[in-house]
């Protein structure tokens, strides 16, 4: 073990539940990690392939990120978002859309992009970028395992990262949008929770900040226990300098807010790798 993974199995070892990470630094290939193989929940953060896939489509020519893309009733569900709270016959466009899925974790627009892009061939994209222990099974959120949501692990969604974080994700423009929609998350408790993060730094997709980062979280329960998941790209000086994934399931506290056991776990292992790789 070098420091990085010594101090943040200290963490684990206290943690009530299961933990795995993986980080991947873009300047010296070096990684760091455990259990980066671990079949987990993601929750949430299964929306950064959704992501990806749209990105994949458009740079292909197979949809229009401006085009309006209409809800439909079997897009409706209940969780994260505000599409709920709005008119159902609201109009937006695929981009809008998407970056709601990000921004605010939307689930009603996560569902259209699914129903969009297909699940299949979202998956299919998954596999073809070297996820191969991912799946999207379902838009709905079980109740006795969140596995039947979506899975992953962090070497999977690291894979990701890289290529959305070196221009590898089909093309330029396709990791750039990618990037750009990562920006507005809103959600900052686990990796950006003790870093030097400025949240509201940060005009469209341009961000002023020392340290900036593009990331999707994910956080539900089940009859298991509490989930916790976050990945991104953290860029320091205007350089994107490593890619991370935090993932953790089975802690016994239920709460959803931001001081929950499995937040603050995943936030002192990202301040320890952003304190070796800064």
């Amino acid at each position: 073990m070098n420091e990085i993974e010594t101090a943040a199995q200290q963490l684990i070892d206290e943690f009530e539940g299961e933990a795995a990470y993986l980080a991947y630094n873009l300047q010296t290939g070096a990684e760091v990690g455990y259990r980066a193989d671990a079949v987990m929940p993601t929750a949430s953060t299964i929306k950064l392939l959704v992501l990806a896939e749209i990105a994949r489509q458009a740079d292909a020519g197979l949809i229009d990120i401006k085009q309006m893309l209409p809800l439909q009733p079997e897009d409706t569900t209940g969780g994260s978002g505000i599409l709920k709270d709005l008119s159902p016959d609201v109009m937006l466009s695929v981009r809008d859309i998407a970056t709601l899925m990000i921004a605010l974790s939307d689930n009603i627009a996560t569902n259209a992009l699914i129903r969009l892009a297909g699940r299949e061939r979202i998956e299919q994209s998954g596999r073809e970028w070297g996820m191969t222990a991912t799946t999207l099974k379902s838009g709905d959120w079980p109740e006795r395992n969140a596995r039947q949501y979506a899975s992953s692990t962090p070497k999977d969604i690291v894979q990701l990262l890289r290529l959305v974080a070196t221009d590898t994700l089909v093309s330029p423009e396709a990791s750039a949008l990618v990037r750009d929609i990562l920006v507005t998350q809103q959600y900052h408790d686990q990796i950006g929770r003790y870093l030097p993060f400025g949240q509201y730094l940060r005009v469209g997709a341009v961000h002023q900040g020392q340290v900036v980062i593009r990331s999707k979280s994910g956080f539900m329960t089940d009859g298991n226990g509490a989930v916790r998941v976050d990945a991104g790209i953290i860029e320091i000086d205007g350089e994107q300098r490593y890619v991370l994934c935090l993932m953790n399931e089975g802690h016994p506290e239920l709460a959803f807010n931001s001081e929950h056991p499995g937040a603050i776990l995943n936030g002192r292992i990202s301040r320890i790798i952003f304190d070796a790789w800064s």
